[in-house]
């Protein structure tokens, strides 16, 4: 079986907020949530941990009607809001021997 396109903490909070999901599931990440009873009630919370456990910001991002929203799809949306990987430091010219 492949593996999900998401990390553990994205699946984790997936678990905690879609009832029809239970805390073991893990979802196709191109059905609709609406298969896991998402609502828009879900949706605010799921989008409230998401912001929380990723420091980020979804504010005016997840555009996709609720009734066809995938995880997927949110995932995508989750991981263009994240900031780049730091870029490692350019060693520094100078060393204290």
């Amino acid at each position: 079986m492949a593996s999900a396109p998401w990390n553990p903490t994205f699946e984790t909070i997936l678990q905690r907020c879609l009832p029809g999901l239970g805390k073991d599931g893990t979802p196709a990440a191109d059905e609709p949530l609406e298969i896991y009873e998402l609502d828009s009630l879900a949706l605010i919370g799921i989008v409230s941990e998401l912001e929380s456990a990723f420091g980020i910001s979804l504010t005016g991002q997840v555009v996709i009607p609720v009734r066809t929203l995938t995880a997927g799809q949110l995932w995508d949306i989750v991981s263009a809001a994240r900031p780049a990987s730091p870029r490692p430091q350019d060693p520094s010219p100078w060393a204290i021997v």
